[in-house]
């Protein structure tokens, strides 16, 4: 059917010169990729792939936000702290409808974060809905150099240390590592670990930060993958802060690796989640290089060590808070603080 279209096409449209067999290929293939209905699979072409070797870098132009493909819908999983997104006003949960006007409707993730970035000091426009609204709203946004900082710490008087942990990037576990005793050296003997509006990472480096809590042996997640089942994951340790006082903040931009840090925390340790209920997205991409494209497909589902699935649900938190929108007043943050300072 394919091979007969194609023909079709080459002998009989009416301007040849849109004909690109190789611009063919490419979409005949993503489209072949789309039909998974999944949104974490797509190919990427080089212009696409840049974007996503820039995520892992943490530096690019853009506006400062995680997106992500909501029921069929481009969504702000979170907006990252400083940056042009949340001085505009835009939160987690927000539907992104339009593009410099271009509807977002069957536009592919990698498409739209390939719109929504570009030089910096350039404007874009999104045309967002939030579900308090009676219609949307357009938000007109200039880009910046965006630099995700990895964590953020503060010490909380008289014993309780803060970090704030972005993403789950190459540099996560080192910097977490060293903000973790640079508290300890002031007097924290209790910890905050804030994950709200934290999209994800490396599966890797979620798996080795949670191995700084759970000794060998525990079972960090679960993977399942095609024709194989269940298969846990298991810590090698060391687990030095098995011990230690700890509660975790969540809300609906916690999602991915961070989801999984949580999740094997809380199953193992026992450790609180306070906030609201967490993205959903519980499945693992794996990449393939393909004629100098980068196919993304999901292999895996994963699961906390309870065996719950997280794919499409979240992690419900131990203590449900929501911020107060009109004070501004951190109350997720605020009932922590009262929830550690009682270990």
């Amino acid at each position: 059917m394919f091979l007969k279209a194609w023909e079709i096409i080459k002998n009989n449209y009416v301007d040849p010169q849109k004909i690109d067999a190789e611009k063919a290929l490419f979409e005949a293939t993503r489209g072949l990729i789309r039909s998974l209905d999944d949104p974490y699979s797509d190919l990427l072409s080089e212009k696409q792939k840049k974007i996503f070797e820039e995520d892992l870098v943490g530096s690019f132009g853009g506006v400062g936000f995680e997106i992500g493909i909501r029921k069929g819908v481009l969504t702000v999983i979170a907006p990252l702290e400083g940056t042009p997104a949340e001085r505009a006003g835009l939160k987690a949960g927000d539907k992104i409808l339009k593009i410099n006007g271009e509807d977002t409707e069957n536009m592919s993730l990698e498409e739209a974060v390939s719109k929504i970035r570009g030089q910096p000091k350039t404007k874009v426009v999104l045309t967002i809905f939030r579900e308090e609204w009676t219609e949307p709203k357009d938000f007109e946004i200039v880009r910046e150099i965006i630099n995700v900082p990895v964590v953020k710490t503060k010490f909380i008087a008289p014993n309780i240390g803060y970090i704030k942990i972005n993403s789950f990037g190459a540099k996560t576990y080192s910097e977490f590592i060293k903000a973790f005793y640079k508290l300890k050296n002031q007097g924290a003997d209790r910890f905050i670990l804030d994950l709200r509006n934290n999209p994800g990472g490396f599966l890797e480096v979620a798996i080795k930060m949670s191995e700084a809590f759970l000794p060998r042996g525990k079972i960090v997640l679960e993977e399942v993958k095609r024709n194989r089942g269940k298969e846990s994951i298991l810590s090698e340790g060391p687990g030095n802060f098995a011990n230690e006082k700890i509660v975790i903040l969540i809300n609906k931009g916690s999602a991915s690796a961070s989801e999984i840090f949580a999740g094997a925390l809380r199953d193992n340790l026992g450790t609180k989640l306070i906030g609201e209920k967490s993205f959903g997205k519980g499945s693992v991409q794996q990449t393939f290089t393909l004629n100098g494209n980068l196919l993304k497909l999901t292999i895996a589902y994963w699961l906390t060590p309870k065996g719950i699935k997280i794919e499409g649900n979240g992690l419900k938190p131990d203590i449900e808070v929501k911020d107060n929108e009109e004070t501004k007043e951190d109350e997720v943050l605020n009932k922590a603080v009262e929830v550690i300072s009682a270990y």
